[in-house]
């Protein structure tokens, strides 16, 4: 009985906060920057490990990750050099710089925040109690690293795919 009761309560507490998680109109921006600095921040350290042994594939030849049958070293080469040709892959690069642009200009928002340089003075609370963890100055920064991070996919897409060219 007790059990059963502890495992309902488990899901329910499960389901709220899914539905919280998965319910992105309920945000503020606050959050929008917060969840957009961890997806990316996770995204770019993947792409990091996936771009070292791309590279070392590409770099090296078949030989660099030598596996004892060599056909085998041989067609993961060949097949990283097929992905590489992909436009699927150019559209992939345009991804990752919108991502580590916005990243890197959102980290130095919050590097400065982190050292008090964005923030206002503390002021007494008064009713109707709102949250102004983001200044006006932050705001612009976050939209900046928008903004910045939008040029970077649309510049990187222009030189990979001559999406934009006349």
């Amino acid at each position: 009985m007790i059990i059963t009761s502890i495992r309902r309560t488990s899901r329910q507490n499960l389901s709220k906060v899914l539905t919280t998680m998965l319910v992105p109109s309920r945000y503020t921006i606050e959050r929008w920057s917060y969840t957009l600095q961890r997806v990316s921040g996770v995204v770019v350290m993947l792409y990091f490990v996936a771009h070292v042994i791309e590279t070392g594939y590409v770099v090296g030849g078949p030989g660099v990750w030598y596996v004892p049958p060599y056909e085998v070293a041989q067609r993961s080469w060949e097949t990283v050099k097929a992905s590489l040709k992909d436009p699927v892959f150019d559209v992939g690069l345009g991804i990752i710089g919108l991502l580590v642009t916005f990243h890197t200009i959102n980290g130095v928002r919050l590097t400065l925040t982190h050292f008090g340089y964005t923030l206002k003075r503390p002021h007494r609370p008064e009713f109707p109690y709102e949250v102004r963890s983001f200044t006006n100055f932050q705001r612009g920064l976050f939209w900046l690293s928008i903004s910045f991070a939008v040029f970077s996919m649309i510049y990187a897409l222009d030189t990979l795919l001559g999406v934009f060219r006349a």
